[in-house]
Order: C-alpha cells, then structure tokens, then sequence
C-alpha cells in the first residue's frame, strides 16, 4: 500500500500541472470567444433593430390592407350600382321600344283596315252603278262594247288599287 500510495503522491504533482495546460489553451480561445461575443452582440442590436422596423412596416401595411379592402369594397358597390341603374335604363327603352311597337303595329292595323274598307266601298259602289247601268238600259251591241270596256276599266283600276294598297303597306311595315 505505501508503495501505491508514492506513486500516487508522485502523480499528484504532475496533475497539478496538467489542468494549467488546458486552461492556457482555454485562456488563448477566450479572445477569440469575446470578439465572437462582440460581434452577436452588434447582430442582436442589429436584428432587434430590423425586426422593429418589420413590426412598423407590418402595422403599416396592415393599415394599408385594410384600407385597400375598403376601397376595394366601395368600387365594388359603386360597380354593382352603375349595373343596376344600366340595367333599369336597358329595361325601360326595351319597355318604351315595345309600346312603340305595339303603337305602330295599331296604326298599321287600321291603316290597312281604312284601306281595305275604302275599296271595298269602291267596289260596291262600282258593282251598284253597273248594276243600274244594266237594269235602266236594253242592251245594245254598242252598249255591249262600251259596258265590256268600262268593265274593262274598272278592272284595271281595281287591278291599280291593288297595287296602290300592296305598295302603302310595304312602305307602312319599313
């Protein structure tokens, strides 16, 4: 036992030393360590310093969203009203269209109808005189010729009538 007990006394020196090894080599690392410290400690600085300005920027354009938002919004409404005012203002010229059309329609109506009447009236009234013609006069073979003529005539007015009437109702319809 005292001979372990020497040999252990003997090291005991030896690692005395020893730690100042290491702590020589941890004395030398501590600049290097401190200027290390220095340089966080600017950086921390630096982003604490960013990160206010992100806050402020942040707040701001949160502001500004909603500010964006609303006016957003308010376009949207004011799109939506001028739809509906064109809209309404389609409706009532699509409205007034349909009444003038149903106007002109009646008008043509009983245009064509007067016109229709008044030939009508002309023919009766044509077919009436002939028919007196024939029942007040024996006919004669000139009388023959000259009723085959008026007849004739009257066709032919009948026959322009026609036409009369088809071209009033063309320009009545454009």
């Amino acid at each position: 036992q005292v001979g372990e007990l020497s040999q252990q006394l003997d090291m005991e020196p030896k690692r005395g030393m020893q730690p100042e090894a290491p702590n020589q080599g941890l004395q030398e690392e501590l600049p290097t360590l401190r200027g290390k410290c220095e340089k966080l400690e600017k950086s921390k600085c630096h982003l604490q310093e960013e990160v206010t300005k992100l806050q402020h920027h942040l707040e701001t354009f949160m502001l500004d969203g909603r500010q964006t938002e609303q006016c957003e919004r308010e376009v949207e409404e004011r799109a939506d009203q001028e739809i509906s005012q064109k809209l309404q203002d389609v409706s009532l010229v699509l409205q007034a269209q349909a009444a003038c059309q149903g106007t002109s329609e009646k008008i043509r109506t009983s245009h064509l109808d007067s016109l229709r009447n008044q030939l009508e009236d002309r023919i009766r009234g044509l077919e009436r005189a002939l028919g007196r013609t024939k029942s007040h006069q024996p006919e004669r073979p000139f009388q023959k010729e000259s009723r085959q003529a008026e007849v004739h005539k009257y066709k032919e007015l009948y026959l322009e009538e026609m036409k009369t009437r088809k071209s009033l109702t063309e320009k009545l319809e454009r």
